[in-house]
């Protein structure tokens, strides 16, 4: 009986510990809140001359994104937060879904 119960906790102990390595990234990123579309071309995308064309893609069906040098994520972001943010540069915190490319954001702050 004691080992059975001796196994039992240890494949539950196992368990609970493989469950915290899928667990998501919870991390930062710096860059400039966009549409998904335009988050693609940071050139165009990382400027207060933007915010325009920004609201008119999210209007018409397009996705949140954050654009960033080196690429971009797909923000899961209250809109009106968003767009209180459009045109200055900002940091996002929150958890990287990688097979997504998708941060779901706990925080936005004004980049420093």
């Amino acid at each position: 009986m004691k080992k059975f119960i001796f196994l039992t906790v240890m494949v539950l102990v196992l368990a609970g510990s493989t469950s915290f390595g899928v667990a998501a990234d919870t991390d930062s990123w710096t860059g400039w809140i966009s549409d998904a579309r335009c988050a693609a071309d940071y050139q165009k995308s990382a400027t207060a001359d933007h915010v325009g064309c920004a609201k008119i893609c999210i209007k018409n069906g397009g996705q949140w994104a954050l654009s960033m040098p080196d690429g971009a994520l797909i923000l899961e972001i209250d809109a009106a937060e968003a767009e209180q943010h459009l045109g200055h540069e900002v940091v996002i915190k929150g958890e990287l879904d990688t097979a997504s490319n998708t941060v779901t954001v706990s925080s936005v702050s004004l980049s420093n």
